[in-house]
């Protein structure tokens, strides 16, 4: 493997000529002379880059970990490289401090929107204005159970865990319940080729009301449609439960939208120029 080899020459040069490992090279008389020197530092020294070595070879060895419930097709793009991204911090049921309509508001919710076209979430500035301030509208209102449902989350569960990867030539990949609890599902789906993964949560909170959700993409800053398609899909399993919940259109959502529409035309995948 070209990278690696490069990697060790690299580093048998610098530890070579480092003076620190025990030898410096002086020129005495016009002829080069290796002195040694005190080796206290020589094996911290010879270990940093090897442990490095050793982690470098392992990242580019490891296969490709893909749900169990990815589409045959994921099989093709197994061995590509992925951009998988890094989860926030802060996911799950937190004090979330947005603006009122008056006043700043604290109270337990999920991770808000950063304004790209890319995420959805219940929590929220509650003024347009103030959600538009720095990019696009992520608002949704929280999912409502029906009246009479005696356990809705564990029905909101089930829904989610049945979810088809691929429906709608989206979350190829497959996905995953990352954590469950009576009152909070965390899971991850993952894109066909990339390996884009998004954060797609639901929770119960005290004092509010229905049920929280933020579904997000990690990577990227516009998710050509994806959060949208996919919220949409579960909300109407639900709404065929007799849930109420909001469709995420062109009407409630437009600059969501024309983000995702301008991102379709310019690029040159044919899969994702047909997510709609």
């Amino acid at each position: 493997m070209r990278i690696i080899s490069i990697v060790v020459c690299t580093c048998m040069v610098s530890l070579h000529s480092h003076p620190v490992l025990g030898w410096s090279f002086i020129k005495p008389g016009g002829a080069p002379v290796a002195e040694k020197q005190p080796n206290t530092q020589r094996r911290a020294i010879f270990s940093a880059p090897i442990l490095a070595l050793s982690s470098f070879i392992g990242l580019q060895s490891d296969p490709a970990r893909a749900f169990g419930n990815a589409v045959p097709e994921y099989a093709k793009y197994a061995d590509k490289p992925k951009r998988r991204g890094t989860p926030p911090k802060d996911l799950g049921v937190l004090p979330r401090t947005t603006e009122g309509e008056d006043d700043r508001v604290t109270v337990p919710g999920l991770r808000t929107c950063d304004g790209n076209p890319n995420c959805f979430s219940t929590t929220g500035d509650f003024l347009l204005s103030d959600r538009t301030q720095y990019g696009v509208d992520f608002l949704i209102p929280p999912w409502k159970p029906a009246a009479n449902e005696p356990d809705p989350f564990q029905i909101l569960s089930s829904v989610v865990k049945s979810y088809e990867a691929g429906r709608g030539g989206i979350d190829g990949g497959g996905f995953a319940v990352i954590k469950e609890t009576d009152s909070y599902l965390y899971c991850q789906f993952e894109s066909l080729k990339k390996g884009y993964i998004d954060d797609v949560e639901f929770a119960v909170a005290k004092g509010t009301d229905g049920i929280q959700v933020r579904s997000a993409s990690r990577v990227g800053n516009t998710d050509f449609g994806v959060n949208a398609i996919r919220l949409n899909s579960l909300a109407s399993q639900l709404r065929d439960k007799g849930w109420t919940i909001d469709e995420i259109t062109e009407n409630s959502h437009r600059d969501y939208w024309n983000a995702s529409d301008e991102a379709r035309e310019a690029t040159f995948d044919a899969s994702r120029r047909q997510l709609k």
